[in-house]
Protein backbone atom coordinates (compact mmCIF):
# COMPACT_ATOMS: atom_id res chain seq x y z
CA UNK A 1 0.00 0.00 0.00
CA UNK A 2 1.34 3.67 -0.53
CA UNK A 3 2.23 5.52 2.15
CA UNK A 4 -0.64 8.40 1.72
CA UNK A 5 -3.00 5.60 2.70
CA UNK A 6 -1.54 4.49 5.68
CA UNK A 7 -2.01 8.06 6.42
CA UNK A 8 -5.57 8.43 5.01
CA UNK A 9 -6.01 5.53 7.41
CA UNK A 10 -4.38 6.60 10.95
CA UNK A 11 -5.58 9.83 10.70
CA UNK A 12 -9.24 8.52 10.45
CA UNK A 13 -9.40 5.69 12.59
CA UNK A 14 -7.39 7.97 15.77
CA UNK A 15 -9.65 10.62 14.99
CA UNK A 16 -12.80 8.19 15.66
CA UNK A 17 -10.87 6.12 18.06
CA UNK A 18 -10.19 10.11 20.50
CA UNK A 19 -13.70 10.68 19.61
CA UNK A 20 -15.14 7.07 21.31
CA UNK A 21 -13.10 7.56 23.97
CA UNK A 22 -13.38 11.36 24.94
CA UNK A 23 -17.20 10.59 24.45
CA UNK A 24 -16.91 7.20 27.04
CA UNK A 25 -15.01 9.04 29.88
CA UNK A 26 -17.53 11.59 29.68
CA UNK A 27 -20.56 9.67 29.86
CA UNK A 28 -18.97 8.10 32.67
CA UNK A 29 -18.08 10.83 34.77
CA UNK A 30 -21.34 12.36 34.39
CA UNK A 31 -22.54 9.15 35.52
CA UNK A 32 -20.40 8.53 38.44
CA UNK A 33 -20.97 12.23 39.73
CA UNK A 34 -24.28 12.49 38.98
CA UNK A 35 -26.24 9.40 40.22
CA UNK A 36 -26.79 8.98 43.98
CA UNK A 37 -27.32 5.25 43.79
CA UNK A 38 -26.12 2.21 41.50
CA UNK A 39 -28.82 1.28 38.80
CA UNK A 40 -28.98 -2.24 40.63
CA UNK A 41 -29.34 -0.94 43.87
CA UNK A 42 -32.48 1.53 42.87
CA UNK A 43 -34.38 -0.65 41.15
CA UNK A 44 -34.54 -3.13 43.60
CA UNK A 45 -35.42 -0.23 46.42
CA UNK A 46 -38.55 0.41 44.11
CA UNK A 47 -39.30 -2.98 43.31
CA UNK A 48 -39.68 -3.59 47.27
CA UNK A 49 -41.40 -0.40 47.46
CA UNK A 50 -44.45 -1.70 44.83
CA UNK A 51 -44.75 -4.94 46.02
CA UNK A 52 -45.23 -3.95 49.32
CA UNK A 53 -48.10 -2.05 48.05
CA UNK A 54 -49.43 -4.26 46.22
CA UNK A 55 -49.85 -6.24 49.03
CA UNK A 56 -51.20 -3.73 51.26
CA UNK A 57 -53.99 -3.54 48.29
CA UNK A 58 -55.03 -7.20 48.25
CA UNK A 59 -55.56 -6.95 51.91
CA UNK A 60 -57.62 -3.94 52.14
CA UNK A 61 -59.34 -3.92 47.93
CA UNK A 62 -59.50 -7.13 46.69
CA UNK A 63 -58.71 -8.62 43.11
CA UNK A 64 -59.76 -5.23 41.62
CA UNK A 65 -57.85 -2.77 43.96
CA UNK A 66 -55.23 -5.31 43.12
CA UNK A 67 -55.44 -4.41 38.95
CA UNK A 68 -56.00 -1.10 39.33
CA UNK A 69 -53.06 -0.85 41.17
CA UNK A 70 -51.00 -2.83 38.70
CA UNK A 71 -51.77 -1.02 36.09
CA UNK A 72 -50.74 2.37 37.85
CA UNK A 73 -47.01 0.84 37.96
CA UNK A 74 -44.48 2.07 35.90
CA UNK A 75 -44.07 -0.39 32.72
CA UNK A 76 -40.25 -1.18 34.03
CA UNK A 77 -41.27 -2.28 37.66
CA UNK A 78 -44.73 -3.44 36.39
CA UNK A 79 -42.96 -6.06 34.07
CA UNK A 80 -41.46 -8.02 36.68
CA UNK A 81 -44.11 -8.34 39.02
CA UNK A 82 -46.90 -10.94 38.36
CA UNK A 83 -50.15 -11.98 40.08
CA UNK A 84 -51.41 -15.59 39.63
CA UNK A 85 -54.75 -17.03 40.68
CA UNK A 86 -55.48 -19.99 42.41
CA UNK A 87 -55.69 -21.60 38.95
CA UNK A 88 -52.12 -20.15 38.05
CA UNK A 89 -52.95 -17.47 35.50
CA UNK A 90 -52.02 -14.36 35.51
CA UNK A 91 -54.42 -11.67 36.68
CA UNK A 92 -53.81 -9.08 33.69
CA UNK A 93 -52.98 -12.13 31.09
CA UNK A 94 -49.53 -11.75 30.95
CA UNK A 95 -48.94 -15.53 31.08
CA UNK A 96 -46.72 -15.75 27.58
CA UNK A 97 -44.86 -13.19 29.37
CA UNK A 98 -44.13 -15.23 32.35
CA UNK A 99 -43.82 -18.05 30.30
CA UNK A 100 -40.70 -16.24 29.18
CA UNK A 101 -39.27 -14.96 32.03
CA UNK A 102 -39.22 -17.96 33.59
CA UNK A 103 -36.85 -19.36 30.34
CA UNK A 104 -34.55 -16.46 30.74
CA UNK A 105 -31.65 -15.93 33.68
CA UNK A 106 -33.44 -13.50 35.92
CA UNK A 107 -33.87 -15.42 39.12
CA UNK A 108 -38.11 -15.30 40.35
CA UNK A 109 -39.08 -15.39 43.89
CA UNK A 110 -42.79 -16.02 45.04
CA UNK A 111 -45.34 -14.97 47.85
CA UNK A 112 -48.95 -15.83 49.23
CA UNK A 113 -51.48 -13.59 49.14
CA UNK A 114 -54.68 -13.78 50.83
CA UNK A 115 -57.99 -11.52 49.53
CA UNK A 116 -60.49 -10.63 52.39
CA UNK A 117 -62.68 -13.04 50.57
CA UNK A 118 -60.60 -15.61 51.40
CA UNK A 119 -59.00 -16.70 47.76
CA UNK A 120 -55.34 -17.15 47.64
CA UNK A 121 -53.29 -15.37 45.03
CA UNK A 122 -49.38 -15.48 44.10
CA UNK A 123 -47.13 -13.01 43.59
CA UNK A 124 -44.25 -14.16 41.39
CA UNK A 125 -41.28 -11.62 41.35
CA UNK A 126 -38.44 -11.49 38.95
CA UNK A 127 -35.04 -10.02 39.48
CA UNK A 128 -33.18 -7.25 36.93
CA UNK A 129 -31.44 -9.75 34.24
CA UNK A 130 -28.14 -8.92 34.29
CA UNK A 131 -26.54 -6.86 31.02
CA UNK A 132 -25.13 -7.98 28.49
CA UNK A 133 -21.43 -7.94 28.74
CA UNK A 134 -20.92 -5.30 25.79
CA UNK A 135 -23.67 -3.33 27.91
CA UNK A 136 -22.62 -3.89 31.01
CA UNK A 137 -21.48 -1.23 33.16
CA UNK A 138 -17.84 -0.50 34.52
CA UNK A 139 -14.39 -0.81 32.94
CA UNK A 140 -15.09 -4.28 31.60
CA UNK A 141 -17.97 -2.96 29.43
CA UNK A 142 -16.37 0.49 28.57
CA UNK A 143 -13.55 -2.24 27.26
CA UNK A 144 -15.37 -4.07 25.59
CA UNK A 145 -17.86 -1.06 23.60
CA UNK A 146 -14.32 0.53 22.05
CA UNK A 147 -12.90 -2.42 21.41
CA UNK A 148 -15.83 -3.10 18.45
CA UNK A 149 -15.65 0.55 17.85
CA UNK A 150 -12.07 0.46 16.90
CA UNK A 151 -12.97 -2.64 14.79
CA UNK A 152 -15.80 -1.07 12.92
CA UNK A 153 -14.10 2.46 12.72
CA UNK A 154 -11.18 0.73 11.21
CA UNK A 155 -13.20 -0.73 8.39
CA UNK A 156 -14.29 2.65 7.44
CA UNK A 157 -11.21 3.89 7.44
CA UNK A 158 -9.51 1.30 5.09
CA UNK A 159 -12.63 1.44 3.01
CA UNK A 160 -12.67 5.13 3.29
CA UNK A 161 -8.96 5.30 2.78
CA UNK A 162 -8.34 3.05 -0.18
CA UNK A 163 -11.42 5.05 -1.81
CA UNK A 164 -9.26 8.05 -1.71
CA UNK A 165 -5.37 6.66 -2.29
CA UNK A 166 -6.36 4.62 -5.37
CA UNK A 167 -7.46 7.05 -7.58
CA UNK A 168 -4.39 8.96 -6.66
CA UNK A 169 -1.83 6.21 -7.06
CA UNK A 170 -3.29 5.84 -10.86
CA UNK A 171 -2.44 9.52 -11.25
CA UNK A 172 0.43 9.19 -10.20
CA UNK A 173 1.76 6.57 -12.41
CA UNK A 174 0.87 8.35 -14.91
CA UNK A 175 2.33 11.01 -13.96
CA UNK A 176 5.44 9.59 -13.56
CA UNK A 177 4.98 8.04 -17.17
CA UNK A 178 4.47 11.44 -19.09
CA UNK A 179 7.71 12.72 -17.11
CA UNK A 180 9.62 9.94 -18.68
CA UNK A 181 8.50 10.91 -22.27
CA UNK A 182 5.43 8.31 -22.93
CA UNK A 183 2.80 10.43 -24.21
CA UNK A 184 0.75 7.14 -25.06
CA UNK A 185 -0.18 6.58 -21.67
CA UNK A 186 -4.01 7.22 -20.35
CA UNK A 187 -5.53 7.35 -17.13
CA UNK A 188 -8.19 5.23 -18.86
CA UNK A 189 -11.41 3.58 -17.39
CA UNK A 190 -12.08 3.10 -14.40
CA UNK A 191 -11.23 6.23 -12.66
CA UNK A 192 -11.80 8.72 -15.63
CA UNK A 193 -15.61 8.01 -15.17
CA UNK A 194 -16.33 8.47 -11.67
CA UNK A 195 -18.15 11.78 -11.07
CA UNK A 196 -16.05 13.49 -8.67
CA UNK A 197 -13.02 15.48 -8.39
CA UNK A 198 -10.83 12.27 -9.36
CA UNK A 199 -12.97 11.54 -12.48
CA UNK A 200 -12.26 15.25 -13.84
CA UNK A 201 -8.96 14.80 -13.27
CA UNK A 202 -8.07 12.28 -14.96
CA UNK A 203 -10.05 13.49 -17.91
CA UNK A 204 -8.36 16.44 -18.14
CA UNK A 205 -4.45 14.54 -17.86
CA UNK A 206 -5.92 12.13 -20.88
CA UNK A 207 -6.83 15.39 -22.29
CA UNK A 208 -3.54 16.90 -21.74
CA UNK A 209 -1.38 13.87 -22.89
CA UNK A 210 -3.45 13.51 -25.78
CA UNK A 211 -2.30 16.95 -27.13
CA UNK A 212 1.21 16.58 -26.01
CA UNK A 213 1.29 13.32 -28.39
CA UNK A 214 -0.49 15.20 -31.30
CA UNK A 215 1.92 18.08 -30.92
CA UNK A 216 4.70 16.09 -30.59
CA UNK A 217 3.80 13.95 -33.38
CA UNK A 218 2.87 16.86 -35.51
CA UNK A 219 7.03 18.40 -34.82
CA UNK A 220 8.72 14.81 -35.68
CA UNK A 221 6.20 14.79 -38.82
CA UNK A 222 7.67 18.84 -39.66
CA UNK A 223 11.33 17.73 -38.63
CA UNK A 224 10.75 15.01 -41.20
CA UNK A 225 9.18 17.06 -43.75
CA UNK A 226 11.76 19.85 -44.04
CA UNK A 227 14.63 17.42 -43.88
CA UNK A 228 13.26 15.54 -46.58
CA UNK A 229 12.66 18.52 -48.63
CA UNK A 230 16.37 20.18 -48.13
CA UNK A 231 17.80 17.17 -49.33
CA UNK A 232 16.45 17.44 -52.83
CA UNK A 233 17.49 20.88 -53.43
CA UNK A 234 20.86 20.29 -51.88
CA UNK A 235 21.52 17.26 -54.29
CA UNK A 236 20.55 19.71 -56.96
CA UNK A 237 23.48 22.28 -56.11
CA UNK A 238 25.89 19.47 -55.66
CA UNK A 239 25.06 18.70 -58.95
CA UNK A 240 25.34 22.14 -60.35
CA UNK A 241 28.17 23.37 -58.79
CA UNK A 242 30.18 20.03 -60.51
CA UNK A 243 28.70 21.31 -63.93
CA UNK A 244 30.14 24.45 -63.04
CA UNK A 245 33.12 23.26 -62.34
CA UNK A 246 33.80 21.60 -65.55
CA UNK A 247 33.04 24.74 -67.46
CA UNK A 248 36.38 25.69 -66.49
CA UNK A 249 35.17 29.42 -65.00
CA UNK A 250 38.45 30.48 -63.01
CA UNK A 251 36.63 33.85 -62.03
CA UNK A 252 33.94 32.53 -59.83
CA UNK A 253 35.90 29.43 -58.63
CA UNK A 254 36.42 30.96 -55.09
CA UNK A 255 32.27 31.61 -54.76
CA UNK A 256 31.73 28.26 -55.85
CA UNK A 257 33.89 26.86 -53.22
CA UNK A 258 32.26 28.94 -50.79
CA UNK A 259 29.05 27.20 -52.02
CA UNK A 260 30.45 23.99 -51.57
CA UNK A 261 31.72 24.81 -48.02
CA UNK A 262 28.07 25.55 -47.06
CA UNK A 263 25.97 22.67 -48.99
CA UNK A 264 28.03 20.63 -46.35
CA UNK A 265 27.56 22.43 -43.35
CA UNK A 266 24.02 21.66 -44.79
CA UNK A 267 24.09 18.23 -45.35
CA UNK A 268 25.84 17.82 -41.52
CA UNK A 269 22.84 20.14 -40.12
CA UNK A 270 20.10 18.21 -41.55
CA UNK A 271 22.29 14.69 -40.55
CA UNK A 272 22.10 15.70 -37.20
CA UNK A 273 18.77 16.53 -36.71
CA UNK A 274 17.59 13.87 -38.16
CA UNK A 275 19.85 11.52 -35.42
CA UNK A 276 17.95 13.61 -32.87
CA UNK A 277 14.66 12.91 -34.38
CA UNK A 278 15.65 9.27 -34.04
CA UNK A 279 17.21 9.48 -30.41
CA UNK A 280 14.71 11.13 -28.95
CA UNK A 281 11.77 9.20 -30.69
CA UNK A 282 13.13 6.12 -29.42
CA UNK A 283 11.32 4.16 -32.47
CA UNK A 284 14.46 2.54 -33.11
CA UNK A 285 14.95 -0.72 -30.55
CA UNK A 286 18.77 -0.80 -29.30
CA UNK A 287 20.27 -4.01 -30.51
CA UNK A 288 22.25 -5.27 -27.38
CA UNK A 289 25.28 -7.30 -27.53
CA UNK A 290 28.22 -7.81 -24.74
CA UNK A 291 31.26 -5.74 -25.20
CA UNK A 292 34.19 -4.44 -23.63
CA UNK A 293 33.77 -0.57 -23.37
CA UNK A 294 37.21 -0.28 -22.66
CA UNK A 295 38.06 -1.48 -25.80
CA UNK A 296 35.30 0.61 -27.70
CA UNK A 297 36.71 3.33 -26.06
CA UNK A 298 39.98 2.57 -27.11
CA UNK A 299 39.27 2.29 -30.73
CA UNK A 300 37.51 5.17 -30.34
CA UNK A 301 40.58 7.64 -28.81
CA UNK A 302 42.65 6.12 -31.46
CA UNK A 303 40.61 7.07 -34.22
CA UNK A 304 39.78 10.59 -33.04
CA UNK A 305 43.62 10.95 -32.20
CA UNK A 306 44.93 10.30 -35.42
CA UNK A 307 42.51 13.29 -37.24
CA UNK A 308 44.00 15.54 -34.36
CA UNK A 309 46.92 18.46 -36.03
CA UNK A 310 50.00 18.02 -35.00
CA UNK A 311 51.55 19.98 -31.99
CA UNK A 312 48.21 19.39 -30.14
CA UNK A 313 48.15 17.00 -27.01
CA UNK A 314 46.56 13.92 -27.77
CA UNK A 315 43.57 12.67 -26.03
CA UNK A 316 45.03 10.14 -22.80
CA UNK A 317 42.27 7.64 -21.93
CA UNK A 318 42.55 6.59 -18.14
CA UNK A 319 41.03 3.40 -18.28
CA UNK A 320 43.10 0.10 -17.47
CA UNK A 321 40.92 -2.64 -16.83
CA UNK A 322 37.74 -4.38 -18.52
CA UNK A 323 34.64 -2.59 -18.28
CA UNK A 324 31.77 -5.49 -19.62
CA UNK A 325 28.65 -3.90 -20.91
CA UNK A 326 25.56 -5.14 -22.28
CA UNK A 327 23.96 -2.38 -24.01
CA UNK A 328 23.77 -0.61 -27.69
CA UNK A 329 27.54 -1.07 -29.12
CA UNK A 330 26.93 0.99 -31.83
CA UNK A 331 24.62 3.49 -30.19
CA UNK A 332 27.65 4.10 -27.43
CA UNK A 333 30.43 4.83 -29.91
CA UNK A 334 28.28 7.72 -31.36
CA UNK A 335 27.52 9.13 -28.20
CA UNK A 336 31.26 9.09 -26.92
CA UNK A 337 32.65 10.25 -30.19
CA UNK A 338 29.71 13.32 -30.07
CA UNK A 339 31.55 14.22 -26.60
CA UNK A 340 35.32 13.85 -27.68
CA UNK A 341 34.43 16.14 -30.68
CA UNK A 342 32.67 18.41 -28.80
CA UNK A 343 35.43 18.53 -25.87
CA UNK A 344 38.35 18.79 -29.26
CA UNK A 345 36.21 22.18 -30.47
CA UNK A 346 35.86 23.88 -27.13
CA UNK A 347 39.92 23.00 -26.01
CA UNK A 348 41.50 24.68 -29.43
CA UNK A 349 44.77 23.94 -30.10
CA UNK A 350 45.95 23.25 -26.27
CA UNK A 351 43.99 19.74 -26.36
CA UNK A 352 44.71 17.98 -22.78
CA UNK A 353 41.31 15.65 -23.20
CA UNK A 354 41.15 12.87 -20.71
CA UNK A 355 38.91 10.23 -20.73
CA UNK A 356 38.17 7.88 -17.70
CA UNK A 357 36.44 5.13 -16.05
CA UNK A 358 35.56 3.16 -13.34
CA UNK A 359 32.87 0.72 -12.27
CA UNK A 360 30.94 1.85 -9.12
CA UNK A 361 28.08 0.58 -6.93
CA UNK A 362 25.43 3.34 -6.88
CA UNK A 363 21.48 2.52 -5.72
CA UNK A 364 20.54 4.64 -8.33
CA UNK A 365 21.85 2.86 -11.29
CA UNK A 366 20.33 -0.59 -9.86
CA UNK A 367 22.80 -3.68 -8.83
CA UNK A 368 26.04 -1.25 -10.22
CA UNK A 369 27.14 0.88 -13.27
CA UNK A 370 29.76 2.44 -14.96
CA UNK A 371 31.15 5.92 -14.82
CA UNK A 372 32.52 7.63 -17.62
CA UNK A 373 34.56 11.02 -17.85
CA UNK A 374 35.40 12.90 -21.11
CA UNK A 375 37.27 16.22 -19.75
CA UNK A 376 38.75 19.03 -21.55
CA UNK A 377 41.10 21.84 -20.55
CA UNK A 378 38.79 24.83 -21.97
CA UNK A 379 37.43 27.67 -20.71
CA UNK A 380 34.56 25.69 -19.20
CA UNK A 381 30.82 27.23 -18.94
CA UNK A 382 29.03 29.06 -16.56
CA UNK A 383 27.14 27.84 -13.44
CA UNK A 384 23.97 28.85 -15.11
CA UNK A 385 24.42 26.89 -18.94
CA UNK A 386 25.51 23.31 -17.35
CA UNK A 387 21.82 22.23 -17.18
CA UNK A 388 20.86 23.46 -20.58
CA UNK A 389 23.95 22.49 -22.39
CA UNK A 390 21.95 19.05 -23.37
CA UNK A 391 18.93 20.71 -24.76
CA UNK A 392 18.87 20.43 -28.79
CA UNK A 393 19.85 23.89 -30.45
CA UNK A 394 21.74 25.19 -26.92
CA UNK A 395 24.15 27.49 -27.38
CA UNK A 396 26.56 28.85 -24.69
CA UNK A 397 28.32 31.02 -27.05
CA UNK A 398 26.45 31.62 -30.30
CA UNK A 399 29.40 33.17 -32.07
CA UNK A 400 32.01 30.45 -31.07
CA UNK A 401 29.98 28.06 -32.02
CA UNK A 402 29.13 29.94 -35.39
CA UNK A 403 32.68 30.43 -35.73
CA UNK A 404 33.30 26.42 -35.03
CA UNK A 405 30.18 25.13 -36.95
CA UNK A 406 28.21 24.03 -34.33
CA UNK A 407 24.78 23.57 -34.01
CA UNK A 408 24.13 22.77 -30.66
CA UNK A 409 23.03 19.21 -31.62
CA UNK A 410 25.85 16.78 -30.33
CA UNK A 411 25.35 16.94 -26.83
CA UNK A 412 21.49 16.55 -26.96
CA UNK A 413 22.13 13.61 -29.46
CA UNK A 414 24.55 12.06 -26.78
CA UNK A 415 21.71 12.80 -23.90
CA UNK A 416 19.17 11.20 -25.53
CA UNK A 417 20.98 8.06 -26.24
CA UNK A 418 22.35 7.60 -22.66
CA UNK A 419 18.59 8.32 -21.45
CA UNK A 420 17.12 5.89 -23.77
CA UNK A 421 20.02 2.97 -22.15
CA UNK A 422 18.80 4.01 -18.28
CA UNK A 423 21.71 6.17 -17.78
CA UNK A 424 22.22 9.75 -16.79
CA UNK A 425 24.52 12.14 -18.17
CA UNK A 426 25.40 15.79 -16.32
CA UNK A 427 28.05 18.64 -17.06
CA UNK A 428 30.64 20.09 -14.17
CA UNK A 429 32.91 22.46 -14.41
CA UNK A 430 36.64 21.57 -12.91
CA UNK A 431 38.33 22.78 -10.31
CA UNK A 432 41.39 23.38 -12.26
CA UNK A 433 39.54 24.71 -15.19
CA UNK A 434 37.83 22.71 -18.27
CA UNK A 435 34.41 21.10 -18.62
CA UNK A 436 33.65 17.73 -17.26
CA UNK A 437 31.02 15.37 -18.87
CA UNK A 438 30.22 12.67 -16.49
CA UNK A 439 28.33 9.87 -17.88
CA UNK A 440 26.29 6.42 -15.74
CA UNK A 441 25.27 3.74 -17.38
CA UNK A 442 23.90 0.90 -15.98
CA UNK A 443 26.07 -2.35 -16.62
CA UNK A 444 23.14 -4.69 -17.76
CA UNK A 445 20.58 -3.34 -20.38
CA UNK A 446 17.70 -4.75 -19.64
CA UNK A 447 16.18 -5.99 -23.42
Amino acid sequence: MPRLFWKLFFSLWLSIMAFAVVVSWINQTVRTQNTIEEPAVAFEVNLNRFKARLARDMREGGEEQLKRSMRNIPRGIRNHIYILNARGHEVLGRDRELQKLRRSRAGMTSRQMDSPDGRSFTMVTAGRMPPRALLEPGPRGIGLRLGVAAVISALVSFLLAKYLARPLGQLSYASRKLATGDLSVRVGAPLDQRRDEFGQLALDMDEMAGRLQSLQQANRRLLRDVSHELRSPLARLRVALEIARNKDQSTVAEELNRIELESERLETLINEVLSLLRESSGSQELHLQRFDLTELLEDLVENVNYEILDGVEPIVLDVSTPLPMHADRELLWRVFENLLRNALIHSGSSGGIRVGAEILTDPDVGKGGIKIRVSDSGPGIAETHLKEVFEPFYRVDESRNRHSGGHGLGLAIAASAVRRHGGKISASNRKGGGLEVSVVLPIKQSA
